[in-house]
């Protein structure tokens, strides 16, 4: 989103370097070693990609603001990243065993949010995970940060519980976290006779 490279100076400034932490501390133990994890809307990394990274994982990452994407080279150069929007975003099906999507698909219109978890379903492996951030009901409200104005379109629970399943993934928890953001974390269908474990 270009509202986020108007913001982008303010937004590293201000933003909480704890928010999304404990939820991906509570995720990466779920992930084989050397994990491959996209963070999709990366902003500048910090904190999630910064944390990521200290677990260890194979991080690729991804954000539609040229200002944002330029801040979180600086952070991360080693890390590869791209900077288009997620319709546009291309990966092998199967490419990673995690995708986080913090703070991403309540920017995005109801039919653009469905194609991205569509999307995000094919880049998962079999197994994989999907820890996004949305509301808990079906809403769209206007918002502003630093005098820019924003539009969040939440689904609900129901209607993104729907939207996982009918992509092969199940809703496995959701809850509002300490910053009353509220998370959805959801892990994609094994096969049939597989014989892996839900956690």
């Amino acid at each position: 989103m270009r509202e986020y490279d108007q913001i982008a100076a303010w937004y590293t400034a201000a933003r909480n370097p704890n928010v999304g932490v404990p939820d991906l501390a509570a995720l990466t133990p779920l992930l084989p070693p050397r994990a491959r994890v996209l963070d999709l809307g990366c902003g500048d990394g910090v904190p999630l990609s910064r944390f990521l990274l200290r677990e260890g994982v194979d991080l690729t990452a991804l954000d539609s603001s040229p200002e944002m994407v330029e801040r979180y080279q600086a952070h991360f150069p080693g890390v590869p990243t791209q900077c288009v929007r997620v319709h546009d975003a291309r990966f092998a099906p199967g490419s990673f065993d995690a995708v986080v999507a913090w703070g991403v698909l309540f920017h995005l219109d109801d039919g653009e949010q469905a194609a991205a978890i569509e999307k995000v379903a094919a880049w998962l492996r079999p197994g994989g995970w999907f820890l996004f951030t949305s509301g808990d009901v079906q809403d769209v409200t206007e918002g502003e940060m630093n005098g820019v104005a924003f539009r969040y379109v939440s689904l609900g629970v129901a209607t993104y519980r729907s939207l996982l399943e009918g992509a092969g993934m199940r809703l496995v928890r959701h809850y509002a976290d300490a910053w009353q953001n509220y998370v959805y974390v959801a892990e994609k269908a094994t096969p049939a006779g597989s014989g892996r474990s839900h956690a």
